[in-house]
């Protein structure tokens, strides 16, 4: 059932309280949306911050394109509430860095709340407070994700919140919250809206900048309620005199959201998506200036001020953090030296006065006592201080970063919404290595385990048990593996020779009588080999190995014989460079890169004596930069060096001639990720598909040390294979050089010149 939003602003400037307030904006859906905006209600609560000025034009504008982009975003209601912030910090960030060079800046601190049925989801960036009072509870939404605010930054920084509303229920949205107002908003006792703006607006004289909203049963109406313009705050009574109440209708005017067109409606926003807009106009007004960025608040990933800064900035307290104690006891330690050498001066001045006359003082202190001294006492102080700091100072951290992690842990338990939930847990995990920087316990580590299982499946990732192939590296940089059932083998990248390691009842073992590497062999000269694959058992050759050099000569390789050399019938327009090759249905698919070509010799038996075709129609994609190439019944898929895909599908009609994508797009539909593109920060070195029966497609994301797999020709993502998280990561950092996967469907994975394998595969 749809709630009523009443809403009432706390503007107060110079002492005097004003009407409306700059950057506030209600909007009910218009006619024409983008589809999923239709049941959306927006209020945008933006409010300027910095030592230029912004006129109430600009309020209105920055306003008016948050609300456009949100009714213009389809997809998920977090995607449009991020296009919201977007159209703010963009053109804010444009006007900062034109007036950087006079030291002028200007940053935007926005909430935007969308209320769906009974369902608040916020947005908050910039250090903005939300405090939610329901039945028996008040709750305070604020957290340092939400970064600095706008136009600083090309990504804005944000944090999203959600909630169900009921009846009753009372909300209130500022930024910076005056000392005096702590009781009062943790005060959760049933309270009319108007008993608590008067309540609010009494207990300080401060100039005053915040919205505070009431919700009750309707039909989804926005309401202002509007104060008289120019009163000054009334005094406060004492809490044991009585308060004289004041009709609402002699201070405040009840007015419904209209839907007027707005006259001032910016270029860039759409003239349909405003007429449902109610603005309240703004005052103009100076920006009070900040003294400088640095008393920003810190962005995503950084830690903020000290607590006792924040208390006194009007934030909430938090824990002291556990410097502060040992800040506390050096400066106790520090008087204490103070003190005791006051006292050693009276000493050293008094007792002579105590012998008779005539009678020699005391002896100073030597320079050499003096000196160890000097050196004793900042030691013992320094030692002091570490021990209590690591003593006490560690664990306040630790509970500190560890009450966040359940925090966002809770918030993501709450969530409906997939995009929101895998944020709230990648909050938790971030928490999570900050607490365990201080002390890892066994309620860091189950928080951890549930956060990221919960997060793999979100984001589709299986995690997969690796094991050492050798218990030391071969002492070569590996560019190709290849893998049978018992048998992996091994290409060395800089002397392009082949490694054969062979399965044994004691794990994988170097097979020394196996020799497969560049050289003469029956007046045939083969140069270092770049490509590798298994043969089929039964060829001709009998052969277990198959490589391929630069030039087209193919070198079979078995272990105790002595390998043979075959070039392969070159093209008609001779070789380029071979960088890959692969088998498909029997035939030999090799590429040449140079000379922009893939060519197809058909096998018999494991030999390829006839001259290729080649496999290309009318249509070539740009293949100069191609590194990898993958078939499957003819369909071709081919990889370039900037990770992206070209698919080729041969055909053998020439009234249809064979096409290509080019470059091929990559799909992802987990509805975990959205608006956020999987794929942009993966590095995709390997193409190949998984043994038969399976038709995956898989690609290396090798500086991820991950697995991408796809359905063929849709290119559809189903999951990734990845290692286990952070430090339960047995592969050592860096990149993987290489990967395979044998017909039992072991992954093998090369980091560092050092094999790992794992056998869990689905």
């Amino acid at each position: 059932m749809p709630l009523d939003l009443t809403l009432t602003p706390l503007y107060r400037l110079n002492g005097r309280e004003q009407a409306s307030l700059p950057g506030l904006m209600a909007i009910t859906p218009p006619r024409k949306v983008a589809r999923g905006r239709e049941r959306d209600r927006l209020i945008v609560y933006l409010q300027m911050m910095g030592n230029a000025s912004v006129s109430s034009g600009e309020h209105i504008q920055l306003a008016s394109r948050a609300a456009s982009a949100f009714y213009e975003t389809p997809a998920t209601l977090t995607a449009a509430l991020r296009a919201a912030a977007a159209a703010i910090n963009k053109p804010l960030l444009e006007r900062n860095m034109s007036t950087s060079g006079r030291g002028q800046y200007v940053v935007g601190l926005l909430t935007l709340a969308a209320l769906r049925g009974n369902q608040l989801t916020l947005l908050l960036s910039g250090p903005m407070h939300v405090w939610i009072w329901s039945t028996g509870s008040a709750r305070q939404v604020f957290d340092p994700l939400s970064g600095k605010g706008l136009g600083l930054s090309q990504t804005p920084p944000h944090y999203f919140f959600q909630a169900a509303l009921q009846a009753s229920d009372r909300l209130l949205f500022c930024s910076g919250m005056p000392r005096a107002w702590e009781s009062t908003l943790r005060d959760a006792a049933p309270a009319s809206l108007e008993a608590t703006r008067r309540r609010l607006l009494t207990t300080t004289e401060e100039d005053l900048n915040a919205v505070l909203l009431q919700v009750s049963e309707g039909r989804g109406a926005l309401t202002f309620l509007r104060p008289e313009a120019g009163r000054r705050p009334p005094l406060a009574s004492p809490p044991e005199a009585g308060r004289a109440s004041t009709p609402p209708g002699a201070e405040h005017t009840l007015e419904p959201a209209p839907r007027p067109a707005p006259a001032a409606t910016p270029a860039q926003a759409s003239p349909a998506l405003m007429p449902a807009a109610h603005l309240v106009q703004p005052s103009a007004y100076a920006i009070p200036p900040r003294p400088s960025s640095e008393g920003l608040p810190p962005s995503a990933g950084e830690e903020g001020p000290p607590p006792a800064e924040r208390e006194a900035a009007g934030e909430s307290p938090v824990s002291p953090p556990g410097h502060s104690i040992a800040k506390t006891l050096i400066g106790a330690i520090q008087a204490w030296r103070r003190r005791v050498a006051r006292v050693d001066a009276w000493v050293q001045n008094f007792l002579p006065r105590l012998l008779p006359a005539g009678e020699e003082a005391p002896p100073a202190l030597s320079a050499s006592l003096m000196t160890f001294m000097a050196v004793l006492i900042p030691l013992i102080v320094v030692t002091i201080a570490s021990v209590v700091y690591f003593r006490y100072g560690r664990s306040v951290q630790y509970e500190e970063y560890l009450l966040q992690a359940q925090q966002a842990r809770a918030q993501a338990v709450s969530l409906s919404e997939p995009a929101a939930r895998r944020e709230a847990w990648q909050r938790a995990l971030f928490y999570l290595d900050k607490a365990e920087a201080y002390n890892e316990t066994s309620e860091t580590r189950a928080l951890r385990r549930e956060a990221q299982a919960e997060l793999d499946a979100l984001q589709g990732i299986l995690r997969l048990s690796f094991r050492p192939a050798l218990s030391r590296g071969l002492g070569i940089e590996i560019g190709r593996m290849a893998a049978g059932e018992n048998d992996l083998y091994v290409l060395d990248a800089e002397r392009g020779e082949v490694l054969h390691l062979a399965l044994t009842g004691g794990g994988f073992e170097l097979d020394s009588a196996f020799h497969c590497s560049p050289g003469a062999y029956g007046g045939y000269t083969v140069g270092p080999l770049v490509d590798i694959l298994i043969l089929p058992a039964a060829n001709t050759l009998s052969a277990t190995l198959l490589g391929i050099d630069g030039n087209g000569v193919l070198l079979y390789c078995a272990a105790g014989e002595i390998a043979q050399a075959v070039p392969l019938p070159p093209p008609d327009t001779n070789w380029g460079r071979v960088k890959a090759f692969t088998l498909d249905g029997g035939n030999l698919y090799v590429l040449d890169a140079p000379a922009r070509a893939v060519w197809v010799y058909a096998g018999k038996d494991g030999a390829f004596v006839d001259r290729p075709y080649f496999f290309f129609g009318g249509q070539i994609p740009e293949l100069e930069d191609a590194i990898g190439l993958a078939v499957r019944n003819e369909d071709l898929f081919i990889l370039h060096a900037d990770g992206h895909l070209s698919f080729c599908s041969y055909s053998r009609l020439e009234s249809v001639p064979t096409r290509c994508v080019d470059p091929a797009p990559l799909h992802n539909h987990l509805p975990a990720y959205q608006e956020t593109d999987l794929f942009a920060g993966a590095h995709f070195t390997q193409v190949m598909f998984s043994p038969l029966p399976e038709t995956t497609l898989l690609l290396l994301d090798a500086d991820n040390q991950g697995v991408f797999r796809f359905t063929p020709r849709s290119l559809e993502f189903q999951n990734q294979w990845r290692p286990p998280a952070a430090r339960a990561n047995p592969l050592p950092p860096g990149p993987v050089s290489t990967m395979t996967v044998s017909p039992n469907h072991v992954l093998y994975f090369a980091v560092g010149g050092r094999i790992y394998f794992a056998t869990d595969l689905p």
